[in-house]
């Protein structure tokens, strides 16, 4: 199905057209048809001789209703632009003009409406003035077709026209990411609740579980309508009404958006949206840093406040970068197109695509980061995925840009293409551009051997210190210490990390206090003191303890004592051969050979049994498991 939208200034016959053409008053509410002015959006269908669809979406002209007039086109294949011969260019065919030009509509035809109004040279000159118009943009090529909505005259060159469209236009493409954003709501007896909208990005199958956002609600499609018939499958570009039960009615209202599971929490999680913006050349003001806009993707239109990258405006007919933070949930993937208005005055002052989801407003010291932005106007998928790594240094391969306007099987052949030609890398299941994923790397090594050099008392880091040094995503680190170690760069010794040929040396306060431990374990050889008297020295004694055990000077005993190897390794051959004598060990004979009293018997054999060298039996130890090794 080809979907047609109309636009054009207020009373230029957008309605005649479509009803001349239909057969059908796309003007549906009451109000419309007593005061003959479109107010939301009509919707009428056309059968070409060849059995081909086109949807007509009917937008109000009136300025009031430029955000009825956003939401109709959003998903149009084709735009109608409507201009009155009697009026010619007017206000609202300005600016329908800019807005399709801006949500980067690709095929359109001109319609010269009311032409028995004018004569041929008038005719004439306006033909003139709206190519002059539209010089440059999507439209300059379209035909300009004239016509009168009253007497039906050049009716049949337009209808010619109209049924050349649907083999020359591909129909909207489908990505595996349904979306349907709701412009009407209703119920409809023995049916219930029902929505409408045109149905972009995936297919929408009879007893799909589906979303409806920003509710966040799912619920079950019961029946499914498109072109005045049930249908069990609904596929991109057509007019589809969806059904449900169960379902407050609170939640179906327009501006939500059905859709599968596509990723809803990282929009839920990740409040604020970085969008390119063009401004037009004749927008009423410039955009202030943290001013209120209003933006409008499909049906949805929210209010929020708005930070500008790098500038504190952004004046009409220029471009830029902004951070908007809606006051509401706006769903949106990565390059659809929006429209921004300013909420007073109401004007529409530009428009772009939607960058990236952000968790919050970037503080302004930290807008250098941020510069893959820029790249991502007049977005590609390649770009995209570029400027994703560049931005999060390496990535699973499977699963990425989920909240892209790309399927996912494009974005795996895109990878695919790039590695081949040796754009990115891949390791482990990860991609990763090189120039950007080394300089991390570099960075994240340099954190390490820094906090090590300045913590020379530690015998390499536990992943989760790692977690608290490095600058780095935690849920990246893990990977980037499998790369390291894969280079030769990081050693790992049971679970700690550390960068290779990077010593452990004392120096100040550490060294001096490790210095006067050492010296009481070896006065005190065999009665050492505790460490809790140890740790008294406070965070350097803590340090040097723990510089002393990680490298092997001396051995814990429980959770009371340090014993210097040497005397540890004297002990222990001494329990062993008694044991390899007599076969038993008593408490008595190490308080006996050592001059040492139950405070230090007692843990000393505790913590034989614990590594299982002894075992006890009643008063006694005998040979425990791990004896012989």
């Amino acid at each position: 199905m080809l979907v047609i939208g109309t636009a054009g200034h207020i009373d230029h016959g957008k309605s005649a057209i479509v009803k001349r053409l239909t057969n059908t008053d796309p003007d549906r509410l009451p109000e419309e048809q007593a005061r003959g002015m479109t107010i939301d959006l009509g919707f009428a269908f056309y059968e070409t001789p060849e059995n081909e669809t086109i949807a007509f979406v009917d937008v109000p002209g009136h300025e009031r209703f430029v955000k009825n007039m956003v939401s109709g086109v959003g998903g149009i294949d084709v735009v109608m632009l409507v201009i009155a011969a009697d009026d010619g260019w007017m206000p609202q065919s300005e600016e329908h003009f800019q807005i399709v030009r801006l949500l980067k509509i690709r095929n359109g035809i001109i319609i010269i409406n009311k032409s028995d109004l004018a004569d041929a040279e008038w005719l004439d000159l306006l033909e003139a003035e709206i190519k002059e118009k539209v010089a440059g943009s999507f439209l300059e090529n379209a035909p300009i077709i004239k016509v009168s909505a009253i007497t039906g005259d050049n009716f049949e060159e337009l209808q010619s026209y109209l049924h050349t469209l649907p083999s020359k236009i591909k129909s909207q493409r489908n990505i595996g990411k349904p979306r349907l954003y709701i412009d009407r709501t209703f119920i409809r007896p023995g049916i219930g609740g029902v929505v409408t909208g045109t149905l972009r990005g995936g297919e929408l199958t009879v007893g799909q579980t589906i979303n409806i956002f920003p509710a966040n609600v799912e619920a079950k499609i019961k029946s499914l309508h498109s072109n005045n018939a049930d249908v069990h499958t609904a596929v991109p570009g057509q007019r589809t009404a969806v059904s449900f039960t169960g379902v407050d009615k609170s939640i179906r209202e327009r501006g939500g958006v059905i859709l599968a599971d596509q990723n809803i929490d990282q929009v839920f999680e990740n409040k604020v949206l970085a969008l390119s913006i063009e401004m037009l050349p004749h927008a009423a003001v410039p955009l202030e840093d943290r001013r209120r806009m209003l933006c409008i993707i499909g049906t949805t239109e929210v209010e929020g406040e708005v930070r500008l990258l790098n500038t504190k405006y952004i004046n009409p007919g220029e471009q830029g970068i902004v951070f908007f933070k809606p006051d509401n949930p706006l769903y949106a993937l990565l390059g659809e197109k929006y429209i921004g208005r300013l909420p007073t005055p109401m004007v529409t002052i530009g428009g772009g695509e939607v960058l990236d989801y952000l968790p919050y407003f970037p503080r302004k010291k930290n807008y250098d980061s941020f510069g893959y932005l820029q790249e991502r106007t007049n977005l590609t998928l390649e770009k995209l995925i570029l400027t994703e790594l560049q931005k999060e240094f390496i990535l699973p391969k499977e699963g990425m840009l989920p909240l892209a306007d790309f399927s996912e099987k494009a974005v795996n052949n895109q990878i695919k293409n790039m590695w081949q030609k040796k754009v990115i890398q891949i390791f482990e299941g990860h991609i990763y551009f090189e120039q950007y994923f080394k300089d991390a790397i570099t960075v994240f090594k340099q954190e390490i051997e820094k906090h090590l050099e300045e913590n020379a008392h530690l015998n390499g880091l536990l992943i989760e210190q790692i977690e608290q040094v490095s600058t780095l995503q935690n849920s990246k680190v893990g990977i980037f210490l499998k790369y390291l170690i894969s280079t030769g760069e990081i050693l790992k010794t049971n679970d700690k990390y550390t960068p290779t040929g990077q010593e452990m040396v004392l120096k100040g306060a550490v060294k001096n206090t490790y210095e006067l431990i050492m010296n009481e374990l070896a006065i005190q050889k065999y009665t050492p003191p505790t460490i809790k008297n140890l740790i008294h020295l406070g965070k350097q004694g803590r340090n040097a303890i723990r510089f002393i055990i990680d490298t092997s000077q001396a051995n814990k005993c429980g959770a009371d004592f340090l014993f210097l190897t040497d005397a540890w390794n004297e002990i222990i051959l001494f329990i062993k051969d008694s044991l390899q004598k007599n076969n038993e060990f008593k408490v008595s004979d190490l308080k006996e050979k050592f001059d040492m009293s139950r405070k230090y018997t007692i843990p000393i054999l505790e913590e034989t049994d614990r590594r299982k060298i002894t075992a006890r039996s009643g008063d006694i130890r005998i040979k425990g498991e791990n004896f012989e090794s």
